[in-house]
């Protein structure tokens, strides 16, 4: 077996943590909106998943765990994935559409 170098542990614990974090956020979001979730697709709720990890990067973890994601309506996911533009694995939303997503978290109450 491999050895395998401290920073790559680093790496894939921080791609754990931010998986989980994300995780969690979007099962507060499907909570919050109800029978509303049911009108997201499959590839619009994995879409909302990748520009959330996108967006989990720049916030302070303190400030990211008490975002109310419970909170969040359907208008503000519509908008976050507005953003989402041909963004897939392997290409990221731009620095300008991360920080408007961030807005838009940032804004819930």
């Amino acid at each position: 077996m491999p050895e395998v170098s401290q920073a790559e542990i680093g790496r894939r614990l921080y791609h754990v943590k931010r998986g989980k974090r994300v995780e969690r956020a979007i099962k507060l979001i499907q909570q919050g909106l109800g029978p509303e979730w049911k009108s997201l697709t499959e590839e619009k709720i994995v879409l909302l998943g990748h520009l959330l990890q996108c967006t989990w990067n720049t916030i302070d973890q303190e400030i990211w765990e008490k975002i109310p994601f419970a909170h969040a309506k359907k208008s503000d996911i519509d908008q976050i994935l507005s953003f989402g533009e041909g963004v897939r694995p392997g290409k990221n939303p731009t620095q300008e559409a991360v920080g408007e997503i961030r807005k838009i978290l940032l804004a819930l109450n």
